[in-house]
């Protein structure tokens, strides 16, 4: 019994130690992976060419290195296309020079290859957007998400990259034609449906926002407790911003915002207005800042009760500022409309009151 109990404590001792062994082993894997994908980050971006050739040569020779030193061959995959996305975002210079190199560098990177699998998320879009950006740079962000769909066999791949890419479209410009092609893409390329149906969710929140569409209506608080509608100005041009007290690019924005109602004092066709998103809760606050800034009486603001409002829902606001134009009718000309404050502004609002004044 006793020989038993001394065997049965040896296979424990030893198999401890494997577990161990191999735990270590996979420890040291994990950090050699993540010195790969963090190293290439100090290589500074103002070398001249030869200089960053040099200093690609020294890093890239450290990272083969560490590659070596990973026993397991999977993450020996894993860390060479951390290597690529490291070289391309490092050499994403246009010199021509740079780019031969490069291409000489990432030989074997295979965006179609089942190994991106590997990779979280994160890095396959990281990799991804480093490839585009050097050997697509004029592709849009929607159209490298169709290349995605029609170029990439990988589930897995599509789905880290072309929903990231549908969401940010549609919190940027809303509804384009452009987004509208990705999602028959989608349901066209796609064989998850989890994926497809959440394009149809998407679709279902911002095509009631896209251009030409009636802009829901709106009932909310000014400033004087009056209640105020967005049908009560139909007939005229509504140029919305919406901002909180809270949101520092909001703030800087406003002074421009306002500053439209002096500028086009002579058209009493145009409506200037804001709406808070500091919450009816906040009401107080928001008073105090317009009085303080000397905002208060200048334009119609309201403030939003988001317990009772569907505004932030209806206008898809997922982030602030926001800028809408609405037209005579009530349509919506642009739900997501650049700032006042906006270099192009003059000349974009100019073309597009001369567009409604054939209304």
């Amino acid at each position: 019994m006793k020989v038993v109990n001394v065997i049965w404590m040896c296979v424990v001792i030893c198999f401890g130690g494997v577990i161990s062994c191999f735990a270590q082993q996979g420890t040291k894997n994990q950090v050699l992976l993540e010195r790969i994908a963090r190293i290439y980050a100090i290589i500074p971006q103002d070398l001249k060419a030869d200089e960053l050739l040099e200093k690609i040569d020294e890093v890239d020779k450290q990272v083969n290195l560490l590659i070596d030193s990973i026993s397991n061959q999977e993450l020996k995959s894993k860390a060479q296309l951390l290597r690529f996305n490291g070289l391309l975002w490092s050499m994403k210079q246009t010199d021509e020079v740079i780019r031969k190199d490069l291409e000489k560098r990432i030989h074997g990177l295979d965006l179609d290859s089942p190994e991106l699998e590997l990779l979280s998320d994160v890095e396959v879009t990281n990799l991804l957007n480093g490839y585009f950006q050097v050997f697509m740079p004029d592709a849009s962000a929607v159209e490298r998400a169709t290349y995605v769909l029609y170029n990439i066999g990988s589930e897995k791949v599509r789905n880290s990259y072309v929903p990231f890419v549908l969401i940010s479209a549609l919190k940027k410009n809303g509804y384009t034609s452009d987004v509208e092609g990705l999602m028959e893409d989608i349901e066209l390329c796609s064989k998850t449906e989890a994926t497809i149906q959440k394009a149809k969710e998407l679709k279902n929140s911002y095509y009631p926002v896209r251009e030409g569409a009636v802009a829901p209506d709106f009932e909310m608080e000014d400033e004087y407790g009056n209640r105020v509608k967005l049908s009560d100005f139909r007939g005229k041009i509504v140029f919305i911003d919406v901002w909180a007290t809270w949101c520092d690019g909001c703030v800087k924005g406003l002074p421009a915002f306002i500053a439209l109602r002096d500028q086009y004092k002579d058209r009493d066709d145009i409506v200037f207005l804001t709406i808070s998103d500091d919450g009816i809760e906040s009401k107080s606050h928001w008073l105090k800042f317009l009085k303080e800034r000397k905002y208060s009486g200048k334009i119609p603001h309201l403030i939003a009760n988001n317990a009772k409002d569907h505004f932030v829902k209806d206008y898809c606001i997922t982030g602030i500022p926001r800028y809408i134009l609405v037209n005579r009718e009530g349509k919506i000309v642009n739900a997501w409309h650049i700032a006042a404050n906006h270099e192009f502004f003059s000349w974009m609002f100019e073309m597009e009151l001369k567009g409604l004044a054939g209304e």
